[in-house]
């Protein structure tokens, strides 16, 4: 987790999101995309993204878009854009290729929410 004034809280998620672990990023997720500045979710060290890994990520996009929150979805990794095109969610989320166009996207629409 990082996090600097007047950006973006940054969670660097690794390793497989899975029924075992989509309950901690569900915790991280719920604890930090209510942050003024925004949330980036960078998914590029996923190796393996679970139905309830993409029902998290698709609970933040809800939960964003009704509260009117910034966040963005670092996915630029075959593991975690397979299951994203498949389910069409690579269009519907706030998606990246890299954690700077992510932050600076966030940065935006936080400065202007």
């Amino acid at each position: 987790m990082e996090q600097r004034a007047d950006q973006p809280v940054i969670a660097r998620v690794f390793g497989s999101v899975d029924l075992l672990t989509a309950p901690a990023l569900r915790t991280c997720v719920n604890d930090h995309v209510g942050s003024p500045a925004g949330l980036v979710l960078d998914m590029t060290g996923v190796n393996f993204l679970a139905a309830s890994g993409l029902t998290v990520l698709a609970d933040a996009d809800r939960r964003a878009r009704q509260d009117n929150l910034a966040w963005g979805l670092v996915a630029s990794t075959r593991p975690v854009l397979r299951p994203l095109e498949v389910l069409g969610l690579d269009e519907a989320l706030p998606t990246y290729e890299s954690v700077p166009d992510a932050v600076a996207a966030v940065r935006a629409a936080a400065l202007t929410g």
